[in-house]
């Protein structure tokens, strides 16, 4: 989409009449109910204060956390009290964390009771899963 283009031009000390405020809005909302870009390739785009996106979002590279509440929240299918909310501790070095490319849950290290090592199979066994 193109860039916002302002059709009005507004001298210092002139009266502005209804109409180049008309024309000047409209612009502004066929701008908007596009797909407007905020800023060009390169540049930043900053939103001071909460921004709220009611639709896919998609993002490009990376998304960084900043600040001292870095987590992202999950409401669910229904809005009420519980969240749930993926955190990282403050890390001391570049860490990665890899999902294999497959279905299934994510066990957490309590899940897991009365694990045995096999060293010569590298498995575990004697485990029970909850």
């Amino acid at each position: 989409m193109a860039a916002l283009a302002v059709t009005n031009n507004f001298t210092a000390g002139t009266s502005i009449v209804a109409s180049q405020m008309n024309t000047n809005f409209s612009d502004v909302v066929t701008w908007a109910t596009g797909s407007p870009n905020l800023s060009t390739a390169g540049s930043t785009t900053t939103v001071s204060g909460k921004l709220a996106v009611t639709e896919l979002a998609t993002f490009s590279d990376d998304v960084f956390l900043a600040g001292s509440n870095q987590r992202l929240v999950y409401e669910g299918s229904s809005a009420d009290a519980h969240e749930t909310f993926i955190a990282a501790t403050n890390a001391t070095a570049d860490r990665t964390i890899t999902f294999p490319d497959a279905t299934g849950t994510v066990a957490l290290t309590s899940d897991i009771t009365s694990p045995t090592w096999n060293d010569a199979n590298n498995i575990l066994t004697n485990s029970v899963f909850n």
